[in-house]
């Protein structure tokens, strides 16, 4: 970390022409991806406090992404069998996290939707992260979050620009997504 370390000792900005830029992004995304296990500690004391396993929190992020979808393709999205997504799908029914319902257009279609308190996992986990990062920024002088600020909005613009050009490209955290509104 030779470039950033440098920086903060000078107090300098890294001039990203005079530097070398695989460097640059490779120390950019290790500071973006680090992670310790203790950093994700709200989130699953929240997803505890909600009694969900990480399949459940699996099903739910699929609901969320693809919306109510049928009990086949649940099962295929969590690489399970049929038979595991309909126990899965009860034990979350039964601590209403999800419901079933009956297809509109063909009533032997069985869709499973997320339910308001099945939502509410995600707004918990958003709020979580929300006041984590709030703790942190508040360490950050005025000069530091505003160029922290200019460096997201460059990277949400990029990210942007990818999924324009190329409208099939997986997104997700990885991928710098925007945060839930």
């Amino acid at each position: 970390m030779r470039i950033i370390s440098d920086a903060q000792r000078t107090g300098s900005e890294p001039d990203p022409a005079a530097s070398d830029r695989e460097t640059l992004q490779r120390e950019l995304l290790d500071e973006m991806t680090g992670w310790f296990p203790r950093d994700f500690g709200g989130a699953f004391k929240a997803w505890h406090r909600h009694a969900l396993s990480l399949v459940h929190l699996n099903v739910l992020i699929a609901l969320e992404a693809e919306g109510p979808l049928p009990m086949k393709r649940l099962a295929e999205a969590l690489d399970v069998s049929d038979a595991s997504a309909t126990g899965i799908v009860d034990r979350m029914e039964k601590r209403g996290m999800v419901e079933r319902r009956h297809g509109t257009e063909d009533r032997r279609t069985v869709l499973v939707y997320a339910t308001p308190a099945g939502g509410q996992v995600f707004e918990d986990m958003a709020s979580n992260r929300r006041s984590s990062l709030a703790s942190v920024l508040a360490e950050l002088t005025g000069e530091e979050m505003a160029a922290l600020l200019v460096g997201m909005r460059a990277i949400h613009a990029a990210r942007r620009r990818i999924v324009e050009a190329s409208p099939n490209i997986e997104t997700g955290p990885d991928a710098a997504s925007p945060p839930r509104a």
